[in-house]
């Protein structure tokens, strides 16, 4: 019986050992790959808007002011948990025309390039009535030039919490669907999601 107890108490001694080796060196090793692995660098751009509402009211101000909240809260959700994306800006974001449609897709192809980005983010949103709205969101794997994400949402209401709840909707289904691999991010949810912005 004193034997046995030595024994377990040896192999007890012996197991502690190992597993606080173990568990050092995974917090040694996940350290390092936090510490040498750069985050993927993600661009926002800004957002076309078309209102076919036919409201009387000019809200021209007022949607510029959404679809710019809309921009900022969506690269903030998409740069918020920390080693999920750096926000890199787009050397045409002070001037107006930094959006698909104004810019057009060559040079804002370069633009995302020029500012190291690995990933662009562009679309617009669209006013069809005073309660619904639709956007269109699209991700670009920027040097592969490849969609690897793009959505048609809707979202009702036109208020600033409409605009922010559908940017923190989006945001979480970009990380969703780039967390989850190149095969399904590349071609898995919609056909034609191989092109790119030429």
């Amino acid at each position: 019986m004193a034997r046995r107890f030595g024994t377990d108490r040896l192999l007890a001694g012996i197991m502690a050992v190992l597993l606080a080796a173990s568990s050092a060196g995974a917090a040694d090793e996940g350290g390092a790959r936090g510490a040498g692995r750069e985050a993927p660098r993600i661009a926002v751009a800004k957002f076309d808007y078309k209102d076919t509402s036919g409201e009387v009211r000019d809200q021209t101000a007022e949607h510029a002011a959404r679809l710019d909240l809309f921009r900022t809260r969506l690269e903030a959700g998409l740069t918020g948990d920390v080693g999920a994306y750096a926000a890199v800006p787009l050397g045409c974001m002070a001037r107006d025309a930094c959006s698909l449609e104004t810019l057009r897709p060559e040079p804002m192809l370069r633009a995302a390039r020029a500012a190291g980005a690995d990933y662009l983010v562009f679309g617009g949103v669209h006013k069809m009535s005073t309660l619904v709205g639709f956007g269109r969101i699209d991700v670009l794997d920027v040097a592969a030039n490849r969609l690897v994400f793009d959505r048609v949402i809707s979202f009702r209401g036109d208020t600033d919490e409409a605009f922010a709840r559908a940017a923190d909707f989006v945001a979480r289904d970009i990380l969703r669907t780039l967390s989850a691999g190149p095969a399904r991010a590349a071609g898995g949810e919609r056909a034609g999601s191989e092109r790119g912005i030429r």
